[in-house]
């Protein structure tokens, strides 16, 4: 019976395949059931702490473990510069294609070809690096004193009269209007309507565990780059709430640049048309800004604002170096100033290195002639994800108490020990050809809401044991409930 013989052949192929697989790597360390399956890394996916499964691969199997069949994770510096850097042989793997927004073409973050992605970049790199935004620091200083301006007007607690803040959902608004007033010169509307506009936040706090799942699930992932499951399963400007609502008010706003009447501005969307992006590409790097750079942020600023302010040391000796530092109450502090005030920087620098606000595994492929690497060899077509969180916790580089918040590392550090850290520091947003556009955005706008929002307000926790009622990962971080009370500080 001709089935019996097709079963046959599909349990061959079956145990062949597998026993290829699990050759092809087997002189990496991992867990047992990773050589065969990727159901370790699944499991790892959905555990709601993703980044401390991969963490704990690289510190019981050693800094590059084997966490599927094809697939292993590193956390040394030197591999990971070089398969980034600029003459790398290695490529992006296919895990970034399920991020597409639309089913018709890539953004500059699912595009894998990897001439597509360097031409895509160079379109891109004046927009994200404010060069043709004489206004950037302008545009984020104005969102940041309507966040000011809504904390001193309605959660300024005095005595016993508490006015409860949820600092987690408020800084996440604050980011949100950054990025579309830079990207649009439109702020949406989070912080003046303090309200989740188009639910977009609940939205995508819904969907980041289905697109982390998917993105772990190599045939989940392949039917999903089908450009029908696409079409069907992608947001679209006709939804009301969520991305495919935010989509839609960014199609109108970037329609009224084209045409006789086009509107003219000095912003991110500007440059991306005088370097030719079309409607449709500009559409998608948008909400791309609008995903990576809001959420990303929001995690820097809540993570270091938790490990300051329950650390009454480091919280007082930023807050005397703030006050010291002569910039009037009636003004923004400009990044030329912020960056001259050493233990600011230290926070801020700290923050990222503890508290990495991506940790997905952003995979790249081994080129056709495979590679070695300190005597390992990787075959062909192998994939290799980063560990993040283990990256900028290594001992060696960041000293015996790198797991520890202590921005005096930045501070105390010997001239050759501080380049070492800076050197590690840098693959925080990312390296060589795939370093994050949005790196200068997002320092201005970490130095500024660190330094304004400790020298004008003293925040404090409701309950200190458990600063948030939810943090989850799933490649990037979910935190809800940061429960405050707010008090302005008088005596500057």
């Amino acid at each position: 019976m001709w089935w019996w013989t097709a079963c046959l052949l599909l349990i061959l192929y079956s145990i062949v395949s597998t026993a290829r697989s699990y050759w092809r790597l087997r002189h990496f360390k991992g867990p047992r059931l990773a050589a065969f399956s990727h159901l370790w890394y699944i499991r790892a996916a959905v555990s709601e702490k993703a980044h401390l499964y991969l963490s704990d691969v690289c510190t019981k199997y050693g800094s590059i473990a084997r966490i599927g069949p094809n697939t292993l994770i590193t956390s040394d510096e030197d591999l990971i510069r070089k398969m980034c850097g600029v003459r790398s042989t290695y490529s992006r793997a296919d895990w970034y294609r399920a991020f597409k927004f639309d089913a018709d073409r890539e953004n500059l973050f699912s595009e894998v070809d990897e001439e597509k992605h360097i031409k895509m970049r160079s379109r891109v790199t004046a927009g994200y690096a404010g060069k043709e935004n004489p206004n950037l620091e302008n545009d984020i200083d104005r969102v940041l004193w309507s966040l000011i301006k809504l904390l001193k007007s309605k959660y300024i607690s005095s005595g016993s009269n508490l006015k409860k803040l949820e600092f987690a959902n408020i800084i996440q608004f604050f980011t949100l209007d950054v990025i579309t007033s830079l990207t649009l010169s439109h702020p949406f509307g989070w912080i003046e309507n303090e309200k989740d506009m188009y639910e977009y936040v609940k939205t995508m706090e819904d969907n980041v565990p289905a697109m982390n799942f998917m993105s772990a699930v190599p045939i989940l992932s392949r039917i999903m780059r089908i450009p029908a499951v696409q079409r069907a399963a992608l947001p679209t400007v006709k939804d009301r709430v969520g991305m495919g609502a935010i989509k839609a008010v960014t199609r109108d706003l970037i329609s009224r640049r084209f045409g006789p009447e086009k509107e003219t501005k000095t912003d991110m969307t500007q440059s991306f048309i005088k370097h030719g992006l079309s409607q449709g590409e500009i559409g998608d790097e948008s909400l791309l800004q609008i995903l990576a750079g809001s959420d990303t942020t929001a995690t820097i600023i809540r993570s270091g604002f938790i490990y300051i302010i329950t650390n009454p040391q480091i919280y007082t000796k930023l807050q005397a170096e703030c006050d010291a530092s002569g910039v009037p109450l009636d003004d923004i502090i400009s990044n030329a100033r912020a960056l001259e005030l050493p233990y600011l920087n230290a926070c801020v620098k700290e923050s990222l290195r503890y508290h990495p606000a991506a940790t997905g595994l952003m995979p790249r492929k081994v080129g056709p002639e495979g590679d070695t690497h300190n005597g390992m060899f990787f075959p062909p077509g192998t994939e290799i994800g980063f560990c993040a969180w283990m990256v900028y916790r290594h001992n060696p580089v960041y000293g015996e108490d790198a797991s520890v918040f202590r921005p005096e590392r930045w501070t105390e550090a010997t001239a050759e020990h501080l380049a070492t850290m800076e050197k590690a520091h840098e693959l925080v947003f990312g390296y060589g050809r795939y370093k994050c556009m949005g790196e200068k955005i997002a320092r201005i706008e970490l130095l500024k809401t660190f330094f304004e929002l400790m020298r004008r307000f003293h925040f404090s926790f409701l309950d200190p044991t458990r600063p948030l009622e939810k943090d989850l990962n799933y490649g990037l971080f979910i935190q809800k409930g940061m429960w405050m009370r707010v008090e302005e500080r008088k005596a500057l």
